[in-house]
């Protein structure tokens, strides 16, 4: 499965589902998606959410390819939850490569206080910000 990570699901997002991804690597590289992403505050910290965009609005991350057992896909599903819906999308990578990738984009009206991330770096976002991934494992989880 290619699957575009932008979020907590990055492997080096430090966060528990992040080194899940890792675990199941072929592959990774930078990439990006036409869109636009939004943080929003749960649990122990933040995660992102990608709404549609047009150009040239792109939300980096990275394209993972992965080696998922039956029914890991179904898990990746139900951690993402109801307010995604995974969707094939066209990533670019860094070295100008076009790749239909599996992403999770939000599907409901934004929460009530969540940020806009200009950049569209959600990873790069939490570091400038000093703040925290959800599930990071650097608190515990």
């Amino acid at each position: 499965m290619c699957l575009f990570a932008y979020g907590t699901l990055q492997p080096e997002a430090s966060t528990r589902m992040g080194r899940w991804i890792e675990r199941r690597l072929v592959s990774v590289e930078p990439a990006s998606v036409p869109g636009r992403i939004f943080a929003v505050r749960g649990g122990d910290g933040w995660f992102p959410v990608l709404v549609a965009g047009k150009a040239p609005q792109r939300v980096r991350g990275s394209l993972c390819a992965v080696d998922l057992r039956t029914g890991e896909r179904a898990l990746l599903d139900r951690y993402e939850g109801g307010e995604y819906r995974r969707v094939a999308l066209r990533a670019l990578t860094d070295r100008g490569a076009r790749q239909v990738v599996q992403i999770y984009r939000w599907r409901i009206p934004l929460p009530a206080g969540a940020r806009a991330i200009p950049s569209g770096d959600f990873l790069a976002w939490l570091r400038d910000e000093r703040l925290s991934a959800f599930s990071s494992l650097r608190n515990g989880a």
